[in-house]
């Protein structure tokens, strides 16, 4: 009862779960999770399991399986399996076998947990993946978050084994009896996660005999002190960045003053997988001259005059588009909507950087999209001079990623619209007007 206490314990005290809740709970067949599925069902919790074949040890996965649905059976608790061609998945998406089986089990999990209206998805992580999750983290060059070691409640994901320990189990599964299933690649000393296992944590523990307890206590300190970090990140990202449609600024000024910049840098860009080499590189930079980008696996920084700019990683599109007359609306390369040319006398013309009124007549289809290109020009609406669309953009304080987001309406390569800004003042609706196109970026508008 000590274990069961302890367990229930750690759920109480996390907030894993309401009291009696249904739960998905993930069962391998190994020692673990049969443990962990014994302590749920007679503590009053209304189990589901959950069994994924991974196909990677041959007729020894597809046992597991069998192992698993007897299991189940036998303590009259609902059965769920799928299977999984893991290896084609991570050639597919080029990761590792971990990673893959990681993947496809979690999103088959949530899947399942919604199906079955369940509260949340139990998993039989210990106290000792913690810690080896700390060494391989610790190994590999982390942050503070990746010294935490397993969180106990991550979204709908739970874990209620944090606090118990791999023998603490294997004596749970002794005392009460219980059949599991033994993977013999846990012995494997090839993969890190097992060395650490089997010949780093017991040097640890010849020192210190209670070095596993001394690990959550550590555990616990840390996430305290992560919390005050979160905190000192979040009250920094209010001041310091802002999110525009598409992309987010972090001002560089703000970031200057900040005596660990490295720290909080590092904390704003891991979301989009920059990692510290890269915000290194981005710190040596900041005070170049503006253009240079950084790329992440997903995401780009651009160091803009004062902000650095970060975005998704598409290729710019630098493609021409025609628009041929009779056309009424465009989705590519962006959504434009054209009106029919209206008589002026019954047409209103609307002041809005979003709509371009048009003279119909003066327009020679079909009209094309493109990019600025280096020296273009056109007359502003109002002035009576032209003006350098380099100029413009200055004149617009407009960053590198808004300039480089930018698309012109021409007609024969004649700037008609700055499309969102201004329109070309020869074009524009004046005493000898006769008919008026109107073009938008909002259907409700034409």
């Amino acid at each position: 009862m000590e274990f069961t206490n302890k367990v229930i314990s750690y759920i109480t005290t996390h907030q894993l779960c309401k009291e009696g809740a249904k739960l998905v709970v993930g069962v391998s067949g190994g020692a673990d999770s049969v443990a962990l599925l014994h302590v749920l069902h007679n503590a009053g919790y209304k189990c589901i399991v959950a069994h994924c074949n991974f196909h990677l040890r041959g007729v020894e996965s597809d046992a597991d399986e069998t192992f698993v649905r007897d299991l189940a059976d036998k303590w009259h608790i609902p059965f769920f399996s799928t299977s999984f061609d893991t290896k084609t998945f991570a050639k597919e998406k080029g990761i590792s076998i971990e990673m893959a089986a990681r993947d496809l089990r979690y999103e088959w999990f949530a899947t399942l947990k919604q199906e079955q209206n369940a509260e949340a998805i139990a998993i039989a992580h210990h106290l000792d993946d913690s810690i080896e999750t700390f060494f391989i983290n610790l190994s590999r060059g982390t942050g503070l978050r990746g010294l935490l070691g397993i969180q106990p409640k991550q979204g709908f994901v739970i874990r209620p084994f944090l606090s118990v320990s791999r023998d603490d189990i294997n004596n749970y599964i002794s005392i009460n009896n219980l059949q599991s299933r033994m993977d013999l690649s846990n012995f494997d000393q090839l993969i890190i996660r097992n060395k650490i296992r089997h010949s780093l944590i017991p040097v640890f523990e010849s020192f210190n005999p209670s070095f596993r307890q001394i690990m959550a206590e550590n555990f616990m300190r840390l996430g305290e002190l992560n919390e005050v970090a979160n905190n000192l990140i979040e009250s920094f990202r209010k001041e310091a960045v802002i999110d525009h449609k598409g992309y987010i600024s972090i001002s560089i000024s703000k970031l200057r003053n900040q005596s660990n910049a490295h720290y909080f840098l590092f904390e704003l860009l891991k979301p989009y997988n920059f990692n510290d080499a890269i915000v290194n590189d981005i710190l040596y930079h900041l005070d170049g001259e503006s253009g240079k980008s950084f790329f992440s696996s997903t995401h780009r920084a651009i160091k803009d005059r004062n902000y650095l700019l970060v975005t998704p990683s598409t290729a710019v599109d630098n493609s021409n588009y025609s628009i041929p007359e009779d056309t009424f609306s465009i989705n590519k390369p962006i959504n434009l909507y054209l009106s029919r040319p209206i008589s002026i006398e019954s047409a209103s013309i609307v002041k809005n950087s979003n709509i371009a009124c048009i003279d119909f007549e003066k327009l020679t289809f079909p009209l094309k999209i493109r990019r600025p290109k280096e020296g273009d020009f056109f007359y502003p609406l109002g002035m009576t001079g032209k003006k350098k669309m380099s100029d413009f953009f200055i004149d617009k304080k407009l960053n590198l990623l808004e300039k480089e987001n930018c698309w012109l309406l021409t007609s024969e390569d004649q700037i008609v619209w700055v499309i969102g800004y201004r329109i070309d003042d020869r074009f524009k609706i004046d005493d000898n007007s006769k008919k008026m196109i109107k073009i938008s970026l909002s259907k409700d508008i034409v």
